[in-house]
C-alpha cells in the first residue's frame, strides 16, 4: 500500500471521535479508506469538517478540507487509485477465499497499463458505479471489446469447445495470457513467450487433459530436440506448441484445417525446415503427397510428434539401428504393398543380409535404408539422381567400401529367393551350414563320450 494511503488511513482513524454510531465503528475496524473508498472518504471528511466547525475548531476543519481536496486531486490524477485503495491489499480475498490482490507495479508495466487503459476499461460494468465497495459479483471481462479478431478465432478453436462443466469454458484468455500482468508475447516474461509456452500449455496438458495417447505423450515434448532447445539452450526460435498447433485457432488434428492435420504437416514443419521440405517434395513420397496421396508418409510418421529426437539419439525412430523398422511400417505392410504394387518383404530381406544382421546386433555404422536410398529426397532406382541407380551404385557403396567397383555394386541386398538369385552362393551357404552343424555335433558327441569314459574310470577306482 502506498505511503499516501497509510497517511490517509492513519489520519482518518485518529480523527474519528468516540461515541460514533455502529456504521462508523465498523469502518473504524477495517480502516475508513478501505471501507468507503475515496469518494466515501471524501464525503466523511466533509461531514467531519462540519462537525469540527460546529465545535468551534476551525483550524481542524480547514485541515480536513485540505485532505478532501488532496484526495480528490489524487483520485483524478490516477483513475486506478479508487480500485487500488482496496485491491492493493495482499490480504484481500473474496468470500470463496480467492485473492483479489492487484500488484500495482505489474499492472503499470503491463501492455494495458502502458497503453493507458484503466481498471474500468476492462471491468466496464464498474464505470457508472459511484458507491464503493462495489458488488461482489461482477460481469466477466470481455476481451473481445478490443481483441475481436482473436476472439473470433478462439471461438472456432478446440479450447472454446472444451467445457469441463456447464459453468465456464475450460480455457479462456486468462488461462494463457494472465490477468493484470499481461505483456507482449515477445517479452521473455510473457506466459506466451516461446520459452514459457511449454509451462503455460502444460498447466493443462501435462495433468488435467488426458488425450487418447495419454498425458505422457504431450509431456514427451520436454525431452524432445525442440523442447531441449528451449529449456537447455534458450533458443527462442525453436518449435513450440503454438508453432505447430497455432495460437488462438487451435484445432483438433483430425480437422483438415489444423496445422497438424496429415495433409498440413509437411508445410507446418517446412516453415522452419524449408530446405528439407524442398527435398521431400522432390522425392517419391513428396510427389505422391502433392498428388493427394493419403497413405504417403509425412514428417511425423518417421520422426514422431512430441517426442522428436536427434537421429544420433538411440531412442529416436530414425536412429541408425531403428531406421529399418521405421521404414517397414509401410514397406512391410502387405495391404500397402499390394495397393501400390511395391516390392514386398523389405524388412525380412534386409534382416537376412550382412547389413541387417549387424544392425540387429546394435552396429550403428553399418548401412541401413537411408544409407543407400537417402531420406528426405528418396527417388526411384530408375531415376539417374537416385543413389541406388545402377550408374551411381559404385559411388553409393564406396561411401563405406572404399574402392568398390561395379561388381560389388551388383550384389543384391533384398533377395527373396537366394537360390535363384545366386546359386553358387546358396550352395556354399548351405554347405557351411551343414558343415558347421556337423563339426559342432561331432564336438558334442566327443565331449559326451569323453565324460562317459571318465565317469566309468572313476567308478572302477
Amino acid at each position: 500500500m502506498t505511503a499516501r494511503v497509510r497517511q490517509l488511513r492513519t489520519a482518518t482513524a485518529k480523527a474519528i471521535p468516540s461515541g460514533t454510531d455502529s456504521g462508523e465503528a465498523s469502518c473504524r475496524e477495517t480502516g475508513w479508506v478501505r471501507c468507503l473508498g475515496l469518494r466515501q472518504a471524501g464525503k466523511f471528511f466533509m461531514d467531519f469538517a462540519g462537525f469540527l466547525q460546529s465545535r468551534g475548531s476551525c483550524p481542524g476543519a480547514l485541515c480536513v478540507l485540505f485532505l478532501v481536496a488532496a484526495t480528490n486531486v489524487w483520485a483524478a490524477d490516477d483513475p486506478n487509485q479508487s480500485c487500488l485503495m482496496c485491491h492493493e491489499d495482499p490480504a484481500l480475498k473474496d468470500p470463496a477465499g480467492r485473492s483479489l490482490f492487484v500488484n500495482q507495479k505489474q499492472l503499470e508495466q503491463s501492455i494495458h497499463g502502458r497503453s493507458g487503459l484503466s481498471c474500468v476499461s476492462c471491468h466496464a460494468d464498474l464505470e457508472p458505479v459511484k458507491d464503493f465497495p462495489h458488488a461482489e459479483k461482477l460481469s466477466k471481462v470481455n476481451c473481445a471489446t478490443c481483441h475481436d479478431v482473436a476472439q473470433k478465432k478462439f471461438e472456432a478453436s478446440v479450447h472454446h469447445q472444451a467445457r469441463p462443466g456447464e459453468e465456464a469454458d475450460a480455457v479462456n484468455c486468462v488461462s494463457c495470457h494472465g490477468t493484470h500482468e499481461v505483456v507482449e508475447s515477445s517479452d521473455v516474461h510473457s506466459k506466451t513467450h516461446p520459452l514459457n509456452q511449454p509451462e503455460t500449455c502444460g498447466a493443462c496438458h501435462f495433468s488435467k487433459v488426458n488425450g487418447k495417447k495419454g498425458q505422457g505423450f504431450v509431456k514427451d515434448f520436454l525431452q524432445s530436440t525442440h523442447g531441449l532447445a528451449l529449456s537447455k539452450t534458450g533458443l527462442a526460435n525453436s518449435a513450440t506448441c503454438a508453432t505447430c498447433h497455432g495460437s488462438h485457432a487451435v484445432k483438433r488434428t483430425a480437422d483438415p484445417t489444423s496445422p497438424m492435420a496429415q495433409r498440413q504437416v509437411p508445410n507446418t514443419c517446412g516453415h522452419c525446415h524449408s530446405g528439407i521440405l524442398r527435398d521431400y517434395l522432390e522425392g517419391v513420397h513428396g510427389q505422391d503427397f502433392a498428388k493427394g496421396g493419403r497413405d504417403v508418409p509425412v514428417c511425423t510418421d518417421c520422426h514422431g510428434e512430441h517426442q522428436i529426437l536427434s537421429p544420433q539419439d538411440k531412442r529416436s525412430k530414425v536412429y541408425a539401428t531403428h531406421v529399418a523398422l521405421t521404414c517397414a511400417r509401410c514397406h512391410d505392410n502387405e495391404e500397402l504393398v499390394q495397393k501400390y504394387q511395391l516390392p514386398g518383404k523389405r524388412l525380412r530381406t534386409f534382416e537376412g543380409s550382412f547389413h541387417g544382421i549387424a544392425s540387429a546386433y546394435g552396429e550403428a555404422n553399418v548401412a541401413n535404408c537411408a544409407s543407400c536410398h537417402g531420406f528426405h529426397n528418396i527417388r526411384p532406382s530408375s531415376d539417374p539422381q537416385s543413389p541406388v541407380h545402377p550408374a551411381r551404385l559404385p559411388q553409393t557403396c564406396g561411401q563405406c567400401h572404399s574402392g568398390a567397383g561395379e561388381k560389388l555394386a551388383q550384389i543384391k541386398i533384398h533377395v527373396l529367393d537366394p537360390k535363384a538369385a545366386n546359386h553358387a552362393a546358396y550352395v556354399i551357404k548351405e554347405a557351411y551350414f551343414y558343415l558347421i552343424a556337423f563339426i559342432m555335433g561331432s564336438f558334442v558327441v566327443y565331449i559326451g563320450a569323453d565324460l562317459k569314459t571318465r565317469l566309468r574310470h572313476r567308478k572302477s577306482q
